[in-house]
């Protein structure tokens, strides 16, 4: 038997348990957070200060009608009452009364454009506080088979750990520093490489015979000149 073989076997469960892990990884951020709530709840904190900012303005634009209200009144009771005494005083306050009314249409029209804006805010805000229900309903029920997912991953995980602590038993230690050493190296996890049609099944590296009838009964791992990985007959 080669001596590559339970290596070969070790690494198909570390591949698999490395891709368990980062599917267990993907699982639990998606049940940690969610792009489509975040996003509803962003815009949402958005939509409030603007409904916000301009709900202070609107009672900022009703204060100063009330002031403009309360002037004109004011005048015009002097203006009634007969408490003006010279003709130019008269003048002067009708002309200030007129003044303060234009005034008052001006910012009626204001109030009016101020009250379309907030409306059109509040309804902004209504959506996305209804956006923000509705991811969040959508999310709860992907979580429950998310769960049902992370669960299934776990056992998955769980079982391949043993299998890989009972393999590893079996395997002389300094052949597993090498293959460790290899995983750690390799950027794609892979440390043995399948020889097929005589020649490495990853670079393509075509060994000696020498190297060949190593990795098929060698003492020693037969390793790719060409990649530098362990070499396992198929």
């Amino acid at each position: 038997m080669s001596k590559a073989e339970p290596l070969y076997r070790l690494q198909l469960l570390d591949l698999d348990l490395d891709t368990a892990r980062k599917q267990l990884r993907e699982v639990e951020a998606a049940l940690t957070t969610n792009p489509a709530v975040a996003h509803a709840q962003t815009e949402l904190v958005k939509a409030q200060q603007a409904q916000h900012k301009l709900s202070l303005e609107a009672k900022s634009l009703e204060l100063e009608g009330r002031s403009l209200y309360d002037k004109i009144k004011e005048n015009e009771d002097r203006l009634y009452k007969g408490l003006i005494k010279t003709p130019k005083e008269l003048i002067d306050l009708q002309r200030e009364i007129e003044m303060l009314k234009r005034n008052s249409a001006t910012h009626e029209e204001k109030q009016f454009t101020q009250m379309l804006a907030l409306e059109e805010a509040t309804t902004i805000m209504t959506n996305c506080e209804a956006a923000v229900a509705q991811s969040t309903k959508h999310w709860q029920e992907d979580c429950v088979e998310l769960r049902n997912v992370r669960a299934q991953l776990k056992d998955r995980i769980s079982a391949n750990e043993e299998r890989r602590e009972a393999i590893s038993m079996a395997i002389p230690r300094a052949d597993l520093n090498i293959y460790v050493a290899l995983r750690t190296k390799k950027a794609s996890g892979i440390a043995v490489a399948m020889l097929k049609n005589n020649g490495c099944g990853l670079c393509g590296e075509e060994p000696s015979s020498v190297l060949l009838q190593q990795a098929r009964t060698g003492a020693t791992l037969a390793i790719c000149t060409g990649c530098g990985r362990i070499l396992f007959p198929s």
